[in-house]
């Protein structure tokens, strides 16, 4: 009875210490891999150059020379982003009051947000935030456009590679809403009706 009690004391206390290996080996996973992703925002970071396509439908139109930056905090900041590009995904053009307004938008910033990460030997993946706004100013006042990004169906649409430093960026603009934050309304902009893709690559500088 003796021997059995040892025995069965002794499968008990292996158990425990196997759980508790394996409940700190899933604990240093864990911390790897936030301080792998820490060291990839940290090698990512910094300025960019590079080329800005907008494509909608079977036409592209390439902006040279747009800058960004991206900081240690996952915000990506496109500098002078073209607002007015936006205005081809409305189909009615000139016969909207949308397309008038996206028309006339000036360059300014534009920030997005890294939400997930994953570092490989040679690149750093990553996703980006799906959520956009801007304010627009009409002759009826000023109120805010919130707009929906759409990434391609992978698990990752960025990417940075090491050996040349360079990051691509892919995101698709297909749904715009008039915010009207003093009426409390939001209404989905239905003239907004051709998505509108972004391809952002460049180098650090």
């Amino acid at each position: 009875m003796k021997k059995i009690m040892t025995f069965t004391a002794m499968a008990v206390c292996a158990l425990i210490i196997a759980l508790f290996t394996a409940s700190c080996s899933k604990d240093n996973d864990i911390l790897d891999a936030e301080r792998n992703a820490t060291q990839a925002l940290n090698n990512i970071a910094g300025n960019y150059k590079g080329n800005l396509a907008a494509t909608y439908g079977a036409t592209t139109i390439i902006s040279p020379g747009t800058t960004w930056t991206v900081d240690k905090k996952s915000t990506i900041t496109i500098n002078n982003f073209p607002y007015q590009m936006l205005a081809n995904g409305v189909s009615k053009n000139t016969a909207s009051s949308l397309y008038t307004t996206l028309i006339n938008e000036k360059q300014r910033p534009l920030k997005l947000y890294i939400t997930t990460i994953h570092p490989q030997d040679s690149k750093v993946l990553f996703n980006l935030s799906s959520n956009f706004s801007f304010e627009v100013t009409t002759t009826s006042g000023t109120y805010e456009l919130s707009g929906l990004f759409t990434f391609k169906n992978q698990p990752f649409s960025s990417s940075y590679t090491m050996n040349n430093s360079e990051m691509q960026l892919q995101f698709t603009a297909n749904k715009l809403v008039k915010v009207d934050k003093a009426h409390a309304t939001a209404i989905i902009q239905e003239d907004f009706d051709t998505p509108v893709n972004f391809y952002l690559t460049g180098n650090k500088v």
